[in-house]
C-alpha cells in the first residue's frame, strides 16, 4: 500500500518513497526517511517525522515510548494541519484507511521491539 501511495505522489509532483537515511543506524534530524522529514528526536523516548508527500496541509507522525515500571507503551499520533475543506475531506476521507495502515505499522514495531526486549540496543 505504502508503494502505490508512493507513486501516487510521484505522479502529482511530490517525493515519493524512494529516499532513505544517511545513517540507517542512528536518526538524525533533518535527514529524510520514505516522504517523512525527521524533525524530532530523543532516542529511546520520541521520534516525530513530518510528511513531504504532496497532502492539502502539513502532516506528521509521532511515535513516543511511555515507560511504565518493566513494560512500556508505544504511543502513536498521526496529525495534518490543514484550514481548507479538501484538506479536511482528505483526512477524514481516508481516517479509516490511515487506521488499519498505522495498527499494521505498530504491529510491526511491536514484533521488532520483543526482538530487542533485554538489548542495550535501541528500537529508535
Amino acid at each position: 500500500m505504502w508503494k502505490a501511495r508512493g507513486w501516487i505522489d510521484l505522479l502529482v509532483g511530490g517525493v515519493g518513497i524512494r529516499r532513505t537515511r544517511r545513517n540507517t543506524q542512528n536518526y538524525i534530524i533533518g535527514d529524510a526517511l520514505d516522504w517523512w522529514r525527521i524533525s524530532d528526536y530523543i532516542p529511546n523516548t520520541l521520534v516525530r517525522l513530518e510528511a513531504e508527500m504532496k497532502v492539502p496541509g502539513k502532516a506528521w507522525l509521532q511515535f513516543e515510548v511511555i515507560p511504565s515500571g518493566n513494560k512500556c507503551t508505544l504511543r502513536q499520533t498521526a496529525g495534518m494541519e490543514t484550514d481548507n475543506f479538501i484538506g479536511l475531506m482528505y483526512w477524514y476521507g481516508l481516517y479509516s484507511l490511515h487506521a488499519l495502515i498505522f495498527k499494521g505499522m505498530l504491529d510491526a514495531i511491536s514484533k521488532k521491539a520483543s526482538r530487542f526486549q533485554g538489548s542495550a540496543q535501541s528500537l529508535f
